[in-house]
């Protein structure tokens, strides 16, 4: 018995920022390519949106949201002490996107997309594949696809918690006259002494009188960020007491790599999986927009073909090389095991390359030559040993929460 049509033809689960990306990604390929958009369904958990972090990266490529970006900075440095290594791209900043001024602008333009339905304060339970389409059981009832779009966050068991560490970080806007900052440069890491552990405090100047900052650690453990005593040090060291809380911001990134799925689990290209829980954050770095920006627009090409086509099979896309995640997983193992040398590993990195390769680099389109570059900046002892070992099984600490 032949089964019914679909109520879409594809559903994205999720309107963080993979989802809206996607969805602004097939607005834009549409138009250029003169070609009808699918009938999509977006479901996202929470009711209403805030200004609850901020994107940033090295400004590359063209994406939807590029004109939203607030600041940019053409140099960027690191730091420890009196040690100091800095960098310029004129033709790469550093530049940030506050979630507010991302979510403004997707919102807008799904709202005057017909073709587009956006039901937010639903959560997806369950995605059952059929054999011409997919089943989405929802809070808010039953709907069916073409295909699916997963771009939920990966569960906690999904996580390879002893391959990696846990990026924790509280941060501040704050509102102080004459910060003392220098306007044209993001200091990307402060190094903090710290045993265990290793630590930074992150400045990004907004302005003469405006400044974002961070306190982040890089722990084997998931703790809940706080606005630590150390923080609270550094703040009144480099800032005094003069100074005004605007906003504050606090989450955890794993960076570590993903377990694969299961041998016996089925491949499905009709429930593609993408976002963080697809590998899209970089282990290493933390870093996600720029390759979410590639990644949703690969996605979207993917659709519309498939609208075109008739034929819902997606492949998927895969953000970064096989060579590339093995460096990743032997950096994050070689942090694990010397996080106090950290800090000249980061000074020697920013000291021994271009700001071309290296803003290539953390941005996950290195070529060959920008990974030799990287490689022979860093001390190879620690790297090599990382490489020849295998990581040891961690035991979980009592009472972390989950994320």
């Amino acid at each position: 018995m032949k089964q019914p049509a679909p109520d879409y033809d594809l559903v994205i689960a999720g309107a963080g920022l993979t989802g809206l990306s996607l969805a602004c990604w097939l607005l834009d390929l549409a138009t250029q390519r003169r070609q009808p958009l699918p009938r999509i369904l977006m479901l996202e958990p929470r009711s209403h949106y805030s200004n609850d972090r901020t994107w940033c990266f090295w400004d590359r490529q063209p994406q939807p949201f590029r004109h939203c970006i607030r600041q940019r900075w053409p140099r960027w440095a690191v730091q420890q002490g009196q040690q100091r290594q800095q960098q310029q791209g004129d033709h790469a900043p550093y530049a940030m996107l506050p979630a507010e001024d991302l979510y403004r602008e997707a919102l807008a333009r799904i709202n005057r997309e017909p073709a587009i339905t956006l039901k937010q304060g639903v959560t997806v339970q369950q995605l059952l594949e059929q054999p011409q389409q997919v089943q989405v059981v929802t809070s808010d009832g039953h709907f069916s696809s073409h295909a699916v779009i997963d771009t939920r966050p990966p569960a906690r068991e999904a996580m390879a918690e002893e391959q990696g560490l846990w990026q924790v970080f509280t941060g501040l806007e704050l509102a102080l006259p004459d910060h003392g900052f220098e306007a044209d440069c993001a200091l990307l890491m402060d190094f903090q002494p710290g045993v265990g552990d290793t630590r930074f405090v992150y400045v990004l100047p907004l302005g003469p009188d405006h400044l974002l900052v961070e306190w982040t650690a890089f722990q084997p453990h998931l703790s809940a960020p706080a606005l630590s005593a150390d923080f609270d040090h550094w703040l009144n060291i480099h800032l005094g007491t003069g100074y005004r809380v605007l906003r504050q911001e606090q989450g955890a990134l794993p960076m570590m790599p993903l377990r694969p799925r299961s041998a016996t689990a089925p491949v499905s290209r009709r429930i593609v999986t993408a976002g963080t829980a697809a590998g899209w954050l970089r282990p290493a770095t933390g870093y996600l927009f720029a390759t979410c920006q590639r990644g949703a627009r690969a996605l979207a090409e993917q659709v519309l073909d498939a609208h075109r086509s008739g034929v819902w099979e997606l492949p998927g896309w895969q953000p970064r090389s096989a060579l590339l995640n093995w460096m990743d997983r032997v950096f994050l193992r070689a942090l694990q095991r010397h996080p106090e040398q950290a800090p000249q590993w980061f000074l020697r990195l920013f000291g021994g390359t271009s700001p071309e390769r290296l803003s290539r680099f953390l941005s996950d389109q290195p070529g060959l030559l920008d990974i030799l570059a990287i490689m022979t900046a860093l001390p190879p002892w620690p790297f090599l040993q990382s490489a020849l070992s295998r990581p040891h099984p961690r035991l979980p600490a009592t009472g972390s929460p989950k994320p």
